[in-house]
């Protein structure tokens, strides 16, 4: 008992990797045990590989190689999380604002709904255009 614990005790353990990795797992043995047919079997064998990452990666004693994965990994996902954080934002300020997008530099803007016709001035570039609100 005593030789497990001081294993456990230089673990990784769970980080953003892993559980996407898990995750993964999960959803694809899901998806492979909805349809019965041996194509998918074939397929719920390569479900369990993000498994056996995630297992490796959590009970692994190398912190910097894992430390350094993880950071890519977040790196890459970053853009994708920051894209669905603003859309659920936009969606919840709809009900407030019109959105308009400047047809020169593209920057997005937020004008209060119920106005009429408005001129916009976008503040990055500074033109001004004409939309209804």
């Amino acid at each position: 008992m005593k030789r497990l614990g001081s294993f456990l005790d230089g673990i990784y353990g769970f980080d953003g990797m892993s559980c996407f990795l898990l995750a993964v797992s999960v959803i694809l043995n899901l998806l492979t045990g909805l349809w019965p047919s041996q194509a998918v079997n074939n397929v719920n064998l390569i479900s369990y590989l993000p498994l056996l990452w995630c297992i490796f990666r959590v009970f692994s004693h190398n912190y910097e190689k894992r430390e350094q994965e993880n950071e890519k990994f977040l790196h890459m996902i970053r853009p994708i999380c920051e894209n669905v954080i603003e859309k659920r934002e936009e969606k919840a300020e709809a009900k407030l604002f019109r959105f308009f997008k400047c047809p020169l530099c593209k920057q997005k803007l937020r004008v209060p709904k119920g106005k009429g016709k408005v001129e916009i001035t976008c503040p990055k570039c500074g033109n001004k255009f004409i939309k209804k609100a």
